[in-house]
């Protein structure tokens, strides 16, 4: 079997990858330690005082820890596929292709609940590297990689 030349980009989107992983990573700790300050008295205090209301002061430590798991499972995510991208792993490319496709769902998604001219400039900006990256994944030589016809 002759050996197969990895893309640059296909390089470039691993290492782009484990970055968006360890940063996830670094975020669901962030998330997890905050679950330990939202019962605290005074974190709670302050929380009032910038005017949150109490129903969102309550269920704080769910919200963060939701936001904890997600983080960490999309970190996880990241660095799973940054290995077969690395690899030439057939499933990586399928993953990050549904990855992609969801990333624009959610970004989509995120700004017609929000609107607004700014969540609009997100937008665009928010799905183009997605549409970029599905883009790429479907060059011929990408595809080879992968080993995907």
């Amino acid at each position: 079997m002759p050996l197969r030349h990895r893309p640059t980009g296909v390089t470039v989107i691993a290492i782009l990858n484990i970055l968006t992983g360890a940063l996830l990573l670094l975020a669901s700790i962030s998330m997890f330690l905050a679950v330990i300050l939202a019962d605290d008295p005074a974190f709670k205090d302050i929380m009032a005082s910038y005017d949150v209301p109490g129903w969102i002061i309550s269920q704080l430590p769910v919200v963060l820890g939701a936001m904890g798991v997600a983080f960490l499972t999309m970190g996880i995510l990241a660095m799973i596929i940054s290995f077969g991208f690395l690899n030439g792993k057939r499933w990586s490319w399928y993953l990050a292709v549904i990855c992609g496709f969801l990333s624009i769902g959610m970004t989509v998604t995120s700004i017609l609940l929000t609107g607004g001219l700014v969540d609009i400039l997100s937008l665009v900006l928010g799905m183009a590297v997605p549409v970029l990256i599905i883009a790429y994944l479907f060059q011929p030589d990408t595809k080879a990689w992968f080993s995907i016809r």
